[in-house]
């Protein structure tokens, strides 16, 4: 039988666009991604009227189910704490159900309350632990309260249900990165570009993990250009890795090209390196 129930996940992508011994910039940010098999073709336009739908139908049925539904409409229509309160009257009458708390931990993300998301995370997982989606939320929470260790916990875990779980495979090597461990992030960002091959943001965090290794990364460098030709940063972070590690090339090229984009930080490299 189908799931009916909506499904959520975060994906977080890191974004650096310096190299050694230059300031490292790293934006963190993280976009939404809803599943929903039965409900995936309802207009944001449209929650009012399910609304009052579905109102009428917890008169007549005031099941965990119902309320349920109009906790996943009042998150459609941003309404996150109604959403909230009806998830809550959900899991008083069916306490049991995975769902209830999943979907309450998504909807708690967006009011930034990770420690109460990951409570909720934890009572899905604990009823239900082959969810790849809640260890990955929960994973993406701890990581938002500096837990790194057990955001990569987490995401393991995510990746030992689902192997081809490239947004898991990505947020483990980002925190990798960020903790200095950039051979076990380069293995990850290999399995992100085995799955997709087009993944830009794994190309270009595998190159900075393997200048940071000594390992040459001119060719990953290379491939974001190739896939992000119109996109100043590819060809200034691949002239700040020319210059940084002393790699023969014409980098000046790439400043000047970044320029043409009008991106300031790569003005500066022009008038430095390139007179």
């Amino acid at each position: 039988m189908k799931d009916k129930y909506p499904t959520f996940e975060k994906l977080t992508v890191l974004m650096i666009t310096s190299m050694k011994n230059v300031i490292f910039l790293f934006l963190l940010c993280f976009s939404l991604t809803m599943q929903s098999q039965d409900f995936s073709d309802i207009d944001e336009n449209e929650m009012p009227q399910e609304i009052e739908k579905i109102n009428d139908e917890i008169l007549k049925n005031p099941s965990g189910d119902n309320y349920y539904l109009r906790g996943y409409y009042y998150y459609l229509n941003k309404d996150y704490l109604a959403a909230i309160a009806d998830y809550n009257k959900a899991i008083s009458l069916d306490p049991n159900n995975y769902r209830f708390y999943y979907s309450k931990g998504n909807t708690i993300i967006k009011l930034k309350d990770y420690k109460q998301a990951i409570e909720c995370y934890t009572k899905s997982i604990a009823l239900n632990n082959t969810i790849q989606k809640a260890y990955f939320n929960r994973a993406y929470s701890k990581t938002m309260i500096d837990d790194a260790k057990g955001a990569i916990d987490d995401y393991t875990k995510s990746i030992s249900i689902n192997p081809k779980y490239l947004q898991a495979y990505q947020n483990r090597g980002i925190i990798r990165s960020k903790l200095n461990l950039h051979k076990e992030a380069i293995l990850d960002f290999d399995k992100v570009i085995e799955i997709d091959p087009k993944f830009v943001e794994a190309y270009q965090n595998r190159a900075i993990s393997k200048a940071m290794v000594n390992i040459d990364a001119k060719s990953d460098f290379d491939q974001v250009v190739n896939l992000t030709p119109d996109d100043p940063e590819a060809y200034y972070n691949r002239a700040i890795y020319f210059i940084n590690f002393k790699i023969k090339g014409d980098y000046c090229s790439d400043i000047k090209k970044s320029v043409s984009f009008h991106f300031d930080a790569a003005v500066e490299l022009l008038s430095k390196y390139c007179k």
